[in-house]
């Protein structure tokens, strides 16, 4: 599967996601649970006894799951922390003598919005009681696990068909061009504006022999960098990583095109990935990108890492 229809794929499953609710939801979910974990079973509800708070789980490795699809998350957080409380009764009550639980997952659908600190604050309480490891697992991480498939499980989930990125016209077939959006359609707010402590830009700008010019414009838009980040929480591995081969795939096209000797090399290839990463000429798209640049220039996935000289030993 190439990345094109990898990325085809993600999006007509996070359409599915967004648009399931309720039982749709779960069925999705234990479908794509399926087809990732042989030993994976899920549960059926027993009449008035319903499924004992246990939507799926594997015996072998004692990973439970409970799912809860509201049609609105956002409004939930009181019924959320119920809810898991409940469950980790009701499961501790019935399951434990069944199969020892391990790990609890709370399979939340959360519309790629992320979950309240309170829930969190909940799931940490539980292991603290129950010595039982809980988390979170929501759209981003069935995403994860969807992606994880093989080519034939994907078009399988998704209906038999995915089609064809050649005749798409309308919207940007990658990943890059979702992001760029996402970053220019955000609203400004200075308030959120952060540089994080012990981070060096100055010495990567002059290990790597950028101009001034080319650091500022690295340096301020680094400022911005929870944009990114922000994105990256809520969704996908894929996303993450589908970036970074684009940007470090520019860098090493930039190495190959301008030599060594090039007393301005670093400029011309910082100037090289901002243009061929930009769709359009537009100022919103170029500090897009220049905040996506500063992030992996940050992870030293593109230009180097300083490195410290080694000291000669005196005695050998």
């Amino acid at each position: 599967m190439t990345t094109e229809e990898k990325y085809i794929a993600r999006i007509q499953f996070k359409n599915r996601l967004l648009s399931s609710h309720g039982q749709t939801f779960e069925d999705l979910f234990i479908r794509v649970m399926q087809a990732f974990d042989s030993d994976f079973r899920p549960v059926k509800p027993q009449g008035r006894e319903g499924d004992k708070k246990n939507d799926g789980f594997n015996k072998k490795t004692g990973q439970y799951y409970q799912v809860y699809s509201p049609e609105n998350p956002a409004n939930k957080e009181k019924e959320s922390l119920e809810k898991i409380s409940n469950t980790i009764t009701g499961l501790i009550d019935f399951w434990q003598t069944i199969s020892p639980i391990k790990k609890f997952y709370w399979v939340f659908n959360d519309h790629y919005q992320g979950v309240y600190p309170s829930v969190e604050q909940k799931l940490s309480e539980i292991e603290k009681q129950h010595k039982i490891s809980s988390n979170p697992f929501l759209c981003k991480n069935i995403e994860d696990v969807f992606l994880s498939l093989s080519e034939l499980e994907i078009i399988d989930i998704l209906g038999g068909h995915i089609p064809d990125y050649k005749y798409i016209e309308d919207i940007p077939i990658d990943i890059l061009g979702e992001v760029i959006e996402y970053l220019t359609m955000l609203d400004y707010d200075s308030s959120e504006i952060t540089f994080p402590d012990e981070i060096n830009f100055d010495r990567k700008i002059r290990f790597n022999k950028l101009s001034p010019t080319h650091g500022k414009l690295l340096t301020s838009h680094f400022y911005q960098d929870h944009l990114i980040t922000e994105y990256f929480s809520f969704n996908s591995k894929f996303a993450k990583e589908d970036l970074k081969t684009v940007f470090s795939n520019l860098y090493i096209e930039g190495l190959g095109i301008y030599a060594e000797d090039i007393l301005e090399r670093s400029d011309l290839i910082f100037d090289y990935v901002l243009k061929k990463a930009s769709p359009r000429n537009h100022k919103a798209i170029t500090d897009a990108v220049l905040i996506l640049m500063a992030h992996y220039f940050e992870s030293c996935d593109i230009y180097e890492e300083p490195l410290e000289p080694k000291q000669s030993e005196l005695f050998k």
